[in-house]
């Protein structure tokens, strides 16, 4: 039976000196836009201290040319370059979903090389040889697949197992070859099969389809509205679903400006570039669907499933930021795909994403809701309306270099990355203020996602789950591995399930991923049967390897190992002092309380 006063006391003292307090801090029940939230977050977690001092950075790339030029015109202060173990653990979590392993540490904080940061990224970034498929997976490829796979929402319950595997491994090619964004793009847009159980891109579209009223036939027009919302929104960051039900005009006015202008008839005109699409089940039944182009229009006579009826005006396909339409003979689809990717919008919607999803926040905030009448410095908008983008200049800087770079996306996550603005440290000396907040004047303080949790969970003890895929023969130990949260029920699967539920993971069907920290998360770790089990001393567990290491470890040594492979830095004096007498009074049972004690401090939660 675990000594859970005795653990508890050991939490307690790991908290001094270290990340602020140990339950998770807690939230409003309406949350304001992420940066708000995340500045909140930041100031709990790591505090701020006295006195204020601006800290000399270098300037590496033109991201930092433009943050911190801002912030001398303006006079704000900002944080100082992270420490190395801070630098090497945040980049391990947002490149790749890990933790870096003890000798990888060690071997960093040893290094005197002044590019080591640089030599680190390119490693995390490197990936098996282009077109060398069998080559083993990477942390990279597993991190960024799982992250468009949510952005896109690849579900086995929309597109079954056998479509949402080869819609995940489409996607893990196409990082795997680094194939430029827009083609990567172009082909998901105009993908067409017999058999979405043998065709891979073609799932994006599918992913969209509306059943009718019988729900066995596919609601064409209603699936075309689907599939025109959701490539705005993933693609070019524009949010249209308020105006696919009624004009923007006495509903936006104070929410989007652009898009109060908008009338719903401009949706329909987007929407019918997939119009001469036709959807539907060759066996009748199940998720297998062919999407063929067949001819046809955009019926506005059709009984919607999903909105207020439409009524009777000319819809032929134009697109909504141009009001281009297709060229003569140009199929419908290519027009779209074409014009898409080559609008500047694009270019711009795409590296806020990846911003948002190395920073915390983008320089959009929220990153899928645009605002095209605000971006423009040299147009400002009516009053009391503001520019939206905290860095509209930098924005613009990011899309060029994009597009002039041929969308490489491994590029642009290099790039911010590689930025002193990147690896500004989540502690400000000084007094911190909100407004300093969108001058990213500090690395922003971040829950991290669910399915890292876990993953840090099985890494840091060397107890992994056996999660069988859908549909495969394929088992993986890695949550971030799944297809999707689908892959993760099952009996012996439950604990991990109920972890990952209680931490906000998506489902990509009805629940968005949640960030947010509560005290049922801080319950479900002290009592979770999936922690529980991973901090036993089991064969070929990490506990396991360092009792009965050849030659045998020290006390010291191993608790110095321990706070390596789960909190990615050597202990506090105080915190070895605490750790190693639990080790000397209670030897094997005071390795497991460290163990869980090291689970449930609050840094490990968090990517700071």
């Amino acid at each position: 039976m675990r000594k859970l006063a005795t653990t508890c006391a050991m939490i307690l003292a790991f908290t001094a000196g270290g990340i602020a307090a140990e339950t998770p801090p807690k939230h409003p029940e309406n949350p304001a836009p992420a940066r708000g939230r995340l500045n909140q977050l930041t100031a709990e977690i790591a505090p701020s201290t006295s006195p204020a001092s601006v800290q000399p950075v270098p300037v590496r790339n033109f991201i930092d040319g433009f943050v911190f030029s801002k912030m001398e015109r303006d006079r704000v202060p900002h944080a100082g370059l992270s420490t190395d173990a801070e630098f090497l653990r945040r980049v391990h979590l947002d490149l790749t979903g890990r933790l870096p392993e003890p000798e990888a540490i060690q071997k960093f904080l040893a290094d005197k090389d002044s590019d080591k940061r640089e030599k680190t990224i390119d490693a995390l970034l490197a990936t098996p040889i282009a077109g060398k498929l069998d080559k083993p997976q990477t942390p990279f490829l597993d991190k960024w697949t799982y992250f468009f796979n949510d952005l896109f929402r690849n579900s086995a319950a929309e597109l079954g197992a056998p479509g949402r595997n080869l819609l995940r491994d489409y996607i893990y090619s196409a990082l795997l070859l680094n194939v430029p964004y827009n083609d990567l793009v172009r082909e998901l847009l105009t993908a067409r099969t017999r058999d979405n159980f043998v065709d891979a891109a073609a799932n994006f579209l599918l992913r969209d389809h509306v059943d009718d009223f019988n729900d066995l036939e596919v609601n064409q027009t209603d699936s075309f509205d689907e599939m025109a919302i959701s490539s705005s929104k993933y693609f070019l960051g524009v949010n249209l679903e308020c105006v696919s039900c009624h004009d923007g005009q006495g509903h936006l006015e104070k929410i989007n400006l652009w898009l109060s202008r908008i009338h719903r008839p401009q949706l329909w005109r987007q929407a019918a570039f997939f119009s001469q699409l036709s959807m539907s089940r060759p066996y009748g039944i199940g998720n297998e669907y062919e999407l063929l182009d067949k001819g046809g229009h955009y019926d506005v006579t059709t009984r919607s499933v999903r909105r207020m009826p439409r009524y009777k005006t000319e819809v032929t396909p134009q697109f909504l930021l141009s009001g281009e339409k297709p060229k003569e003979g140009e199929s419908w689809r290519d027009a779209y795909a074409r014009m898409l990717t080559e609008d500047h919008q694009f270019a711009r919607a795409t590296v806020n994403l990846i911003w948002a999803e190395l920073m915390g926040v983008g320089i959009v905030d929220p990153p899928l809701d645009f605002d095209l009448a605000r971006l423009d410095p040299a147009k400002p908008p009516p009053a009391p309306w503001t520019i939206q983008p905290s860095h509209p200049e930098l924005l613009e800087a990011l899309a060029k270099d994009f597009c002039e770079h041929n969308y490489d996306l491994r590029r642009l996550i290099r790039l911010i990355v590689t930025s002193s603005t990147y690896q500004l440290s989540s502690h400000f000396d000084g007094e911190w203020k909100a407004a300093y907040a969108p001058y990213f004047a500090r690395h922003f303080v971040r829950r991290l996602p669910a399915e890292v949790i876990a993953d840090g969970i099985s890494q840091a003890t060397g107890i992994f789950p056996s999660i069988p895929i859908s549909d495969s023969n394929v088992k993986i130990g890695y949550v971030m591995q799944a297809r999707s949260s689908e892959d993760l029920h099952g009996k012996e699967l439950e604990p991990l399930h109920l972890l990952l539920a209680s931490f906000g993971q998506a489902d990509r069907d009805k629940t968005d991923r949640d960030l947010s920290g509560s005290t049922v998360q801080a319950a479900a770790l002290l009592n979770s049967e999936f922690v529980r089990d991973g901090v036993k001393i089991k064969e070929n567990g990490r506990l396991s390897k360092l009792l009965n290491h050849n030659p045998p470890l020290s006390n010291r040594e191993i608790v110095e190992e321990m706070f390596l492979a789960f909190l990615a830095r050597p202990p506090r004096p105080p915190e070895a002092a605490i750790a190693i007498k639990a080790l000397e009074e209670r030897h094997n049972q005071g390795l497991e309380d460290l163990a869980w004690s090291l689970i449930n401090k609050t840094e490990f939660l968090y990517d700071y």
